[in-house]
């Protein structure tokens, strides 16, 4: 299959490697430098562009490539307010779009569990839920849109839940006077959270590619739930994964459709 990479960083260069070992042909790599080429013929040749760049450009690009007849998967996050705009787009050119904030089979089965336990969790209120989420310095958002999607899938289970609520960013690798302000501070927004709420504090570290972790605290125990990346690459191969079963359908898809379908 012919594929279009938008956005050439890390995440861009692992996904290319991975699509040639998969037998895929990359057709056409768009970065800052050379967006007008998204008009042209080789990457109008794509039957699918994976899309991971930042949360200012992702819902232009997305539309760039619908209104080229190219059907994306975006991995990028913080950018969901556009969604209905950009879906209408899609609609509009007879494209697909599948956007989600975590390509990785590991934490689609990892939301599945804490959805369960939640659910379990909604029939004892002595269990008060909580998450961090752990990501390299580079990461603009926060919390992270995989944080959001967990959090949001355990409050739809409890009917003791309203929101979540954001408790702050520590930077680990900052200076440690800085650091410990930082902690102090996640800790104060912490205990001012209501209890309709869900806590969720976000750290950045080096190169973590990803951590997410749900805590349930009682008084007397704590259950904690963790999923941690070792790298890019179970990102990449999802985000490839979801290119191949995308290709040749119309409209918008969420990852836990597509994770259904392979799965069932």
């Amino acid at each position: 299959m012919k594929i279009a990479i938008i956005g050439y960083g890390k995440m861009g260069h692992a996904i290319e490697r991975i699509a040639l070992e998969r037998g895929h042909e990359i057709v056409s790599i768009i970065d800052t430098h050379n967006l007008d080429e998204m008009e042209g013929e080789a990457f109008r040749s794509a039957r699918v562009a994976i899309e991971f760049t930042t949360p200012t450009t992702a819902a232009a690009n997305v539309e760039r490539a619908a209104r080229q007849g190219v059907s994306v998967v975006c991995g990028s996050t913080g950018w969901y307010d556009a969604l209905p705009q950009v879906a209408r787009v899609i609609e509009q050119t007879g494209t697909a779009l599948l956007a989600a904030s975590n390509f990785s089979i590991g934490v689609h089965v990892f939301n599945n569990i804490s959805r369960r336990l939640a659910q379990i969790m909604n029939r004892l209120p002595q269990y008060t839920p909580s998450m961090n989420e752990t990501h390299h310095i580079h990461k603009l958002d926060h919390p992270s849109g995989t944080a959001l999607t967990i959090a949001e899938g355990v409050i739809s289970e409890l009917d003791r839940l309203n929101g979540w609520a954001d408790t702050g960013v520590i930077w680990e690798d900052a200076p440690e006077a800085e650091r410990k302000a930082q902690e102090a501070e996640a800790r104060r927004l912490e205990s001012e959270v209501p209890s309709d709420r869900m806590a969720v504090t976000t750290y950045r570290r080096g190169e973590v590619p990803g951590i997410h972790e749900v805590k349930w605290e009682s008084p007397v125990d704590e259950i904690t739930l963790r999923h941690s990346a070792k790298s890019r690459d179970g990102f990449a191969l999802g985000a490839v994964m979801a290119a191949e079963w995308l290709a040749g359908k119309k409209g918008v898809y969420s990852i836990s459709q597509m994770m259904d379908s392979l799965l069932a």
